[in-house]
C-alpha cells in the first residue's frame, strides 16, 4: 500500500477537487508514514486536503531534517525494507519541486495537497 500525493484546486461551489499536478515520486509506501510525520512535524491525515501555503514550511522542514539529521530518522526505517530515509527525502524533494513548478502557473494560495 502507498500514498497518493497530489496537488489540487477546489472547484468553486462544489465539494470536489481537481488534481492539477502530481510529484514525480507520488506514491511512497505507507511504511514511511511515521517518518514523514516526525521529520515534518505534521500529523497529516491520508486523503485530506491541506492548503499548500499552510504546510509548505513543514515540507521544507522535513527536507532539511532528513538532510541534516538523517541518523535521527533511521529508527523509522521500516523493518521490512520497503522505504528508508533516502526514499523519504526523494519523495519530499519531489513534492517541493512539484509545488514550485505548479505555483508558476497557479497561485500557491489556490493550491492544496493531499497524501
Amino acid at each position: 500500500m502507498s500514498y497518493d500525493i497530489r496537488l489540487a484546486v477546489k472547484i468553486e461551489g462544489t465539494d470536489d477537487w481537481l488534481t492539477v499536478a502530481t510529484p514525480e515520486y507520488d506514491s511512497p509506501t505507507y511504511n514511511l508514514g511515521r517518518m514523514f510525520r516526525e521529520c515534518m512535524r505534521w500529523d497529516y491525515e491520508q486523503g485530506k486536503y491541506y492548503r499548500v501555503s499552510e504546510v509548505i514550511d513543514n515540507i521544507t522542514f522535513g527536507i532539511d531534517e532528513l538532510i541534516d539529521h538523517e541518523e535521527k530518522y533511521k529508527e523509522y526505517n521500516p523493518p521490512n525494507g520497503w522505504g528508508d530515509t533516502v526514499s523519504a527525502l526523494r519523495t519530499l524533494k519531489s513534492l517541493l519541486e512539484c509545488i514550485t513548478e505548479t505555483s508558476n502557473r497557479i497561485p500557491i494560495n489556490h493550491l492544496w495537497v493531499a497524501w
